[in-house]
């Protein structure tokens, strides 16, 4: 039998190696080689489908859809995301691509993406993309999505035949989760995460835009600063759990008494503030304020638990096309901290007085935490006299302080400043230090114990640690703690009165003694102080002052003293000044007295020399406590 003519190269290699050097073939020849195509064939398939069952796995494992696409543009396989985002996948195959890339806001107005031309474009040049576009697939839920579509080409070998080969990938990513994420990460660049109002970055930036908006058509915005009064002592005696809950519902009401074209925000802590926009009358800012600070005459109720707040509120206007969003905050914060100077639960105004302050507020601020840093404070000490027959018996500790730019700053104008920035903690701790070491000195050289006054802030004596750090001081310096005054306004004891009792009670046990400073300005009453351990009524100057052509005065100083003796407190006037008020005092019954009359605040060193020339006093005030 002949070669049969034009084998397929394939055979024709079969046939010649059956064949050997040529010749006709025999029928078992034959069979040997029909049998030897056969596997080989079946070899090919075998491998074939196992690399197709390959890619398919592979294929579904992607996170994208993928389409293969040949050149006439129509779907020939899909992998398992393509199924679920865009449909069936007896849908899918056999399908143009066109069209089933529709895009749109809504199914209606859904139009293709490829054009009539993509084919032109893809397969014959160059790559693909369309990012963030929503699909709109014909049985599945519309979804943002990043498109792709990569082509390949090649050159398939047919014996001596060649033929150009174009196919196409189309990958489809589901974005709906990158959008959600972005669209959180958004909210919570812009959000508190505790109110969900607004925060400082959003409030600064809606405050940018309006005043972009005010400069073309003149109506400026105005900025509310709110900050929720004695907020610290509901946190520290109810708990941070209630404090949230505190912020959370004075947030809502405050959002409650706004327009909606106001923005409100919480910058943190108790502070909130409220953007006005488009203001149409100058009122506006201020009927806004007033309704704020009414909405927290209503008790807030936790589980039974009713608590009373107020609000102290700075307002700050835009008056100048040249300023920025964060002055007028700050303007705004300045005029709220004079609402609390002037009493809380008020509203205060940005006047040109506070414009003339901030600049320099801003800067002591700045040059009092150095001062604090380089220890750059000094100490002085007012005596305290005993009235009969005027021995020295103890120094108040009083802290001093001058600055190359600002000079002698007075204690009125840094210490709030020092409760304000939070630096008062600090200050206080070396007050002390620096005290409890130069008393050391007295101790050595005068012939009796003198005592030592120190006044303490309220955000000292609320830290927790506070006991123990002034009992390593008295060690550290070998103080007894006896011979320590601590002195206190009746405002930190109003803040938050079981947590007060509670820690004096632990000064007490440790053995120094508590006076109240200015008594008689705060809104207690001498029964009301019978709550607390206290030892030392400092009666302010404002009594004292003209008490000797004032009968009205003398008779309360008179109560003051009667009632004090039955507490067994003892009482010192304060600021004296004058040679008939100590008169007065003294034939009230006053035992001891402090002020310029006597003698002014001194340097440590005369301090010392004072202590040392002293005759011992025949009435103390470091006495063992009778209670």
């Amino acid at each position: 039998m002949s070669e049969p003519p034009q084998l397929h190269p394939l055979l024709l290699r079969q046939f010649t190696e059956i064949s050997g050097a040529g010749g006709a073939l025999d029928i078992d020849q034959w069979h040997a080689l029909l049998r030897a195509i056969s596997d080989t064939y079946s070899s090919a398939a075998n491998q074939l489908a196992f690399q197709q069952h390959r890619l398919n796995a592979v294929l579904d494992v992607v996170s994208a859809a993928v389409l293969v696409v040949d050149e006439s543009g129509v779907v020939s396989a899909v992998n398992a995301e393509a199924v679920r985002l865009l449909g069936p996948q007896t849908e899918l195959v056999g399908a143009r691509i066109d069209t089933l890339l529709m895009a749109g806001p809504t199914d209606q107005s859904a139009t293709r993406v490829l054009g009539d031309d993509w084919q032109d474009t893809v397969m014959y040049q160059q790559r693909w993309t369309l990012d963030d576009v929503i699909l709109r697939p014909k049985d599945r839920p519309a979804f943002t999505a990043d498109c792709e579509i990569v082509p390949y080409r090649a050159v398939i070998v047919d014996g001596e035949q060649t033929h150009p080969w174009r196919t196409a990938v189309l990958t489809i990513t589901d974005a709906t989760d990158r959008d959600g994420l972005r669209a959180e990460m958004q909210w919570q660049a812009t959000h508190d995460p505790l109110t969900g109002l607004g925060n400082r970055a959003m409030v600064t930036d809606r405050l940018d835009h309006a005043l972009a908006l005010a400069s073309r058509s003149g109506s400026w915005p105005a900025v509310l600063f709110i900050d929720l009064d004695r907020f610290k002592s509901v946190n520290d005696q109810l708990g941070g759990a209630t404090g949230d809950r505190l912020l959370v519902e004075a947030g809502r009401r405050i959002a409650r008494e706004v327009r909606s074209v106001d923005t409100v925000a919480r910058l943190s802590g108790d502070k909130f503030v409220v953007l006005c926009e488009a203001l149409e009358t100058a009122d506006i800012a201020e009927q806004v304020a007033a309704r704020v600070l009414q909405s927290m005459d209503e008790p807030f109720d936790f589980n039974g638990e009713l608590v009373t707040i107020s609000t102290s509120i700075g307002l700050a206007r835009v008056d100048r096309p040249s300023d920025t969003a964060d002055e007028i905050i700050e303007r705004a914060n300045v005029a709220m901290y004079r609402a609390k100077e002037n009493g809380r639960n008020r509203i205060e105004t940005y006047d040109s007085i506070m414009r003339t302050a901030t600049p320099r507020r801003v800067d002591m601020e700045r040059a009092l935490r150095m001062a604090l840093d380089n220890d750059d404070l000094t100490v002085v000490y007012q005596p305290i006299f005993n009235t009969e027959p005027g021995s020295l018996v103890a120094f108040e500790a009083l802290v001093r302080w001058e600055h190359e730019q600002f000079g002698k700053v007075s204690p009125v104008e840094f210490i709030p400043l020092a409760e304000e920035t939070g630096l008062i903690a600090a200050l206080g701790e070396r007050v002390l230090d620096i005290a409890c070491r130069d008393a050391a000195s007295w101790r050595e050289t005068a012939r009796f114990t003198i005592g030592l006054h120190v006044n303490v802030s309220g955000r000292q004596l609320s830290a927790s640690n506070f006991v123990s750090y002034l009992s390593r001081v008295l060690r550290h310096h070998h103080m007894e703690p006896s011979t320590l005054t601590l002195e206190l306004t009746e405002s930190v004891l109003l803040d938050n009165p079981e947590r007060a009792a509670a820690r004096l009670m632990a000064l007490r046990d440790l053995g120094v003694r508590i006076a109240i400073d200015d008594f008689g300005v705060g809104y207690s009453s001498l029964a009301y102080l019978r709550r607390f351990p206290l030892d030392v009524l400092k009666v302010d100057r404002q009594f004292v002052a003209g008490i000797a052509q004032s009968p009205e005065g003398q008779t309360i100083l008179q109560e003051i003293v009667d009632m004090a003796a039955g507490l067994d407190y003892v009482v010192i006037a304060e600021g004296v000044e004058q040679p008939e008020e100590l008169v007065s005092l003294r034939e009230l019954g006053f035992q001891f007295a402090q002020g310029y009359l006597l003698a002014a605040p001194m340097p440590p060193a005369e301090a010392l020399l004072l202590a040392a020339a002293s005759p011992i006093p025949e009435q103390m005030i470091v006495e063992p406590r009778s209670r």
